[in-house]
C-alpha cells in the first residue's frame, strides 16, 4: 500500500515537470508574432556589358613607360616630362677653406648624365630603342595640377633644336644592359646612361639658386625624354636621375695641388611632378573593331579601354517587392550577391615576345562609373559599397583544365542601393553603371596581416579579355544571384 502511494505521488510529480517544461519549451513561440517572420526568397539578376572608352585619368606616377611598340591592340607611343627636385640648401664648393685660409678651388663641369633605371620592357628587347632628350623651355609643371597622361607636349616645350640636351639618340636593346649598375650581393640594376651636350652642362652648372623647388624652376624647368628610333620597344622605367660631374683642387703646402673628382645628383622623386603621356594613333580603330565582336569585352591599359557592367536597379526593387510584400513595412538585406567574371586567357608558351606581356590584369576594380574620377583623385581604398577588389584567380574544371576568373562580393553594395530606394523610390537610379579597371595595389604586411595602402590605375601594358554578357550560351555569363531577405522594421 505505501509502495503503490510512493508510485502514485512520483508520477504526479513526473506529469508536472513534464508541463511545465512543454511549457518552456513553447513559451519563445506563443509569443512570436507571425508578422514578425523572416522572409527570405532567391533570384537571378543579368548584367549588361559592353565597351567603354574613357578620357585619361589623372594620376601622379610612380614609374614610367617610354618607347614605342606594336601590341595586340594597338601601337602606344610614351614619353615621359620631368621636373627634377631642387637640393635645398646645397652649395657646390666654389671656396674652401685650407689651413685658415679660404681659396678659391677652380670649380670646373666636366659632364652631365642622364641616368634610367628600368625594370622590364615590353616587346622585342633584342631591337633597337633610340631615346632623345629635350629641355622644357616654354613652362614648367605645376605640382598642384592634375595632368591627363595626353597632355600637350607643346605647352611644355617648343622641340626646337636648342632645347635639344642630347648629343644625338641614345641606341639603346632593352635586354642587354650595357649601363648596367651591380651590387655586392650579385644584383643588377638595368640602366641608360646618356651623356648631355656640353653646351647644357655649362648651363646647368650655372644654377645655383637652390633656395626652393620654385627658384629652382626658374632657371630649369625640367626635361623630356622622348623614343625616336625603333618601334618594338617601350622601356618600364622605375628611376629618373641627372648627375653633374665636376673637379677641383686643393693646394698642398710645397707639393702638386690635389684634384677631387665630385658629383651631384638631382632625382625625378615624389617631391615633384613628372607626367607620362600616352598616346594610341590607331586608338578609335581598334576601338571600332572590338566592337565587333559580341561575345568578347576587353580592358586594356594604359589605353583607358574598359568595360561599363550594367545593372537595372529598378527590375531588382519591383522584383524584391513583389517578393517581399510593400517594402515600407520590411527591412530588406541581400544575403548573398557573388559576381564572376570569366577571364579568356590561354596561359600557353608562344614564340611572339610581346605575348609574355600581353597578359591579364592581376587585379581588377569594379567601381562605380560616376565615383571612378573621385575615386582615384582622392586616393581612395576600396571598399563594399563604392569599389570593390577583384583578384585574377585560376580554377581547374572537371577536365582538367585551367580557368580564371574574378568575383566580387555585391552584398553589401545592393543592400545599400536598396535602402535608398526605400527611402525614395523616385530616385533617378534605373540603372546602376561600373567600370573594370586593371589597377596596381600596393600593401604593407606583418607577421599577423596585411593591409592595402594604394590602389592606383594599372601604369604598365596589360589586355584582359572576358567573356561579355551577351555570350552565346545556354546562360547569361554576367548573371548575379542574389539571395535576400526581409522582416518587418522596428515599430
Amino acid at each position: 500500500m505505501k509502495l503503490s502511494t510512493i508510485y502514485i505521488v512520483l508520477f504526479s510529480f513526473l506529469v508536472f515537470f513534464s508541463s511545465c517544461k512543454n511549457d518552456v519549451l513553447n513559451a519563445g513561440a506563443s509569443t512570436l508574432d507571425t508578422e514578425d517572420e523572416i522572409r527570405v526568397k532567391s533570384d537571378t539578376f543579368a548584367f549588361a556589358s559592353s565597351l567603354q572608352e574613357c578620357t585619361p585619368i589623372y594620376l601622379t606616377p610612380d614609374s614610367f613607360l617610354l618607347g614605342e611598340c606594336d601590341t595586340h591592340f594597338g601601337t602606344i607611343k610614351a614619353d615621359i616630362l620631368a621636373q627634377l627636385a631642387c637640393p635645398e640648401g646645397f652649395q657646390y664648393p666654389d671656396t674652401m677653406i685650407v689651413n685658415g685660409d679660404t681659396i678659391d678651388t677652380q670649380l670646373t663641369v666636366d659632364s652631365v648624365c642622364l641616368f634610367l633605371f628600368y625594370q622590364n620592357w615590353y616587346g622585342d628587347g633584342n631591337a633597337p630603342l633610340g631615346i632623345s632628350v629635350y629641355e622644357m623651355d616654354k613652362s614648367t609643371l605645376d605640382y598642384g595640377s592634375r595632368y591627363p597622361s595626353d597632355t600637350a607636349i607643346h605647352s611644355f616645350c617648343s622641340l626646337e633644336d636648342s632645347t635639344r640636351i642630347s648629343q644625338h639618340s641614345r641606341i639603346v636593346f632593352a635586354s642587354q644592359p650595357a649601363d648596367s649598375v651591380y651590387y655586392s650581393d650579385g644584383t643588377a640594376s638595368p640602366s641608360i646612361r646618356i651623356k648631355l651636350t656640353d653646351a647644357f652642362a655649362k648651363r646647368f652648372f650655372q644654377v645655383r639658386d637652390f633656395s626652393s623647388q620654385e627658384a629652382f624652376c626658374q632657371l630649369f624647368k625640367g626635361l623630356y625624354l622622348v623614343s625616336d628610333f625603333g618601334g618594338s620597344t617601350v622601356l618600364y622605367v622605375k628611376n629618373i636621375s641627372m648627375s653633374v660631374y665636376y673637379h677641383f683642387s686643393l693646394p698642398r703646402q710645397n707639393q702638386q695641388d690635389t684634384i677631387v673628382q665630385d658629383k651631384k645628383t638631382f632625382y625625378a622623386n615624389s617631391e615633384v611632378r613628372q607626367i607620362n603621356r600616352y598616346i594610341y594613333p590607331d586608338r578609335e580603330d581598334i576601338i571600332e573593331e572590338l566592337k565587333t565582336k559580341p561575345d568578347t569585352n576587353y580592358i586594356i591599359s594604359p589605353a583607358n579601354i574598359y568595360t561599363r557592367l550594367s545593372l537595372r536597379m529598378d527590375s531588382i526593387y519591383h522584383r524584391i517587392r513583389e517578393q517581399l510584400g510593400n517594402l515600407d513595412d520590411y527591412r530588406v538585406y541581400v544575403n548573398r550577391a557573388n559576381l564572376t567574371i570569366d577571364v579568356l586567357y590561354d596561359n600557353a608558351p608562344s614564340s611572339r615576345p610581346r605575348d609574355e606581356w600581353d597578359t591579364p590584369a592581376a587585379y581588377m576594380l569594379l567601381v562605380q562609373e560616376d565615383k571612378m574620377e573621385s575615386f582615384f583623385s582622392s586616393n581612395e581604398l576600396p571598399t563594399d559599397t563604392t569599389a570593390i577588389l577583384g583578384t585574377l584567380t585560376a580554377n581547374t574544371d572537371t577536365l582538367g583544365n585551367i580557368t580564371y576568373y574574378y568575383s566580387y562580393n555585391l552584398s553589401s553594395l545592393l543592400t545599400q542601393q536598396l535602402r535608398l530606394l526605400q527611402q525614395d523610390p523616385l530616385l533617378p537610379s534605373e540603372e546602376l553603371n561600373f567600370l573594370l579597371v586593371p589597377v596596381a595595389v600596393k600593401t604593407t604586411s606583418s607577421a599577423t596581416s596585411s593591409a592595402i595602402t594604394a590602389v592606383k590605375p594599372l601604369q604598365t601594358i596589360s589586355a584582359t579579355q572576358i567573356r561579355s554578357a551577351h555570350y552565346a550560351d545556354d546562360h547569361n555569363a554576367m548573371d548575379l544571384e542574389v539571395v535576400y531577405s526581409g522582416f518587418n522594421k522596428m515599430k
